[in-house]
């Protein structure tokens, strides 16, 4: 055994006798490996020796159990991993057996216990898992896609887990991260049917497409891609249900899953989408990445309609804006050696209306940069600006978010000028 390993168990059982914060004794084994069974057993007296003393699992900010737990992700060879599923982990059952009798627990520490026991795949685990994610601990966790991420391939006792939750499916991100399991496991053809097609599972993927302002709509989404791996009846119901959702995204995520799974009926509404400046370029990326860019219209990828969709596309997903203007207009192009891409780029600026919300006078407007980092520096430009000052600006900022090292530490429009000027003798 090496002298780290030795020293390592020695500073682990010092802290089991004598206490104090385990972070500050093991600071000095930062990227520490277990790599005999010699270090997990010291683990396990520390583990042994915490149960006993169980206040300081909880209310300090010492984090002991989380800390133990982390250095038997990774045994390195046989006599580890043998070590760690003999004698660490039924230690470490405790814990969860403790939550689970409704004992105080450190959320963050007992998942990460969960998370080791899925990952070890041990019969006897599946139980303590199970009776978990029904608790439920901490349901609106996302490490339960990690815990839950142990069972998709060739897990031994998939088949009953799912039949199991099937029946009751849990709540919260735990049940998203349970969908996300079943979706996989019809996608990759591992023949056992999705657990959502049960009565318990439709009346909860219905839930989620309900309008409702406690409903976020990350679950509308995870109910259409869910829909898709079902059978035909829950499938199209479904689909109705969310076809009619209040939401735009999820509704245009109903026609793109249906037309991926070869509705043709979808095709149409999908083109008159890429037609709609305000709604194409979204539409265009989808079908691009569905294999579907054949529906796209010519029209649609002319040079001055993209970069009016893309302006849209920018104000309404990243603006503070966050809606469609109700004017658009290309008012200058040109190709310019443009130095974030160290490359000749074709640029655009466009100018964008928004009318006030009635009962108030005037227009709200702006002008965006189309061409690198589609972007409206909305305090910083404005219509009456020399178009010059507009790409000189653009191209500071745009410097800025690429971390470039020519990047000004104050970006002017003047900067801006002379940056280009470098490389566009006539700019």
């Amino acid at each position: 055994m090496s002298e780290s390993s030795i020293s390592f168990c020695r500073s682990i059982d010092q802290w089991s006798l004598a206490g104090g914060n385990l972070e500050e004794v093991l600071s000095v084994y930062e990227g520490h490996t277990i790599s005999t069974s010699a270090e997990v057993e010291a683990i396990c007296r520390a583990l042994d020796s915490l149960h006993a003393n169980y206040q300081a699992l909880v209310g300090t900010d010492d984090r002991p159990l989380g800390l133990l737990a982390s250095y038997l992700f990774s045994p390195c060879n046989a006599e580890v991993l043998e070590s760690i599923v003999s004698g660490a982990l039924p230690l470490l059952r405790w814990y969860v057996t403790d939550a689970l009798s409704k004992k105080p627990y450190e959320p963050a520490d007992l998942l990460k216990v969960l998370q080791l026991l899925a990952m070890f795949r041990q019969k006897e685990d599946i139980s303590l898992i199970f009776k978990s994610i029904l608790f439920p601990v901490e349901p609106e966790d996302e490490a339960w896609f990690e815990i839950l991420a142990s069972f998709r391939d060739k897990h031994p006792y998939l088949r009953p887990f799912l039949q199991a939750l099937a029946q009751r499916p849990p709540s919260g991100q735990a049940g998203l991260a349970f969908q996300n399991l079943c979706d996989h496991v019809v996608l990759t053809k591992q023949l056992l049917p999705h657990a959502f097609n049960s009565e318990a599972g439709m009346k909860q993927l219905r839930g989620y497409l309900q309008p409702s302002g406690q409903t976020l709509p990350q679950y509308a989404r995870a109910a259409v891609q869910s829909a898709a791996f079902l059978e035909k009846e829950n499938r199209e119901s479904l689909f109705d249900l969310a076809s009619q959702h209040p939401d735009e995204a999820i509704v245009f995520l109903v026609n793109v899953t249906q037309a991926k799974l070869g509705d043709t009926s979808q095709e149409d509404v999908l083109r008159e989408r890429c037609a709609d400046v305000c709604l194409s370029y979204e539409t265009q990326l989808k079908l691009r990445e569905i294999g579907m860019e054949a529906l796209i219209p010519q029209e649609a990828v002319e040079p001055e309609f993209l970069a009016c969709a893309k302006t849209a596309h920018w104000l309404i997903h990243e603006s503070p804006y966050r809606r469609a203007p109700d004017r658009m207009r290309v008012v200058d192009e040109r190709e310019l050696f443009w130095l974030p891409q160290h490359q000749p780029v074709y640029l655009y600026a466009v100018i964008y209306e928004y009318d006030q919300p009635q009962g108030e006078s005037g227009l709200t407007d702006g002008i965006a940069v189309v061409g690198g980092i589609t972007c409206s520096l909305i305090d910083e430009t404005n219509t009456k600006m020399d178009l010059a000052d507009v790409y000189g600006l653009h191209c500071c900022w745009e410097l800025e978010q690429l971390n470039d090292p020519v990047a000004p530490r104050h970006r002017t429009p003047k900067i801006g000028r002379n940056l280009l000027r470098k490389n566009n003798p006539d700019f």
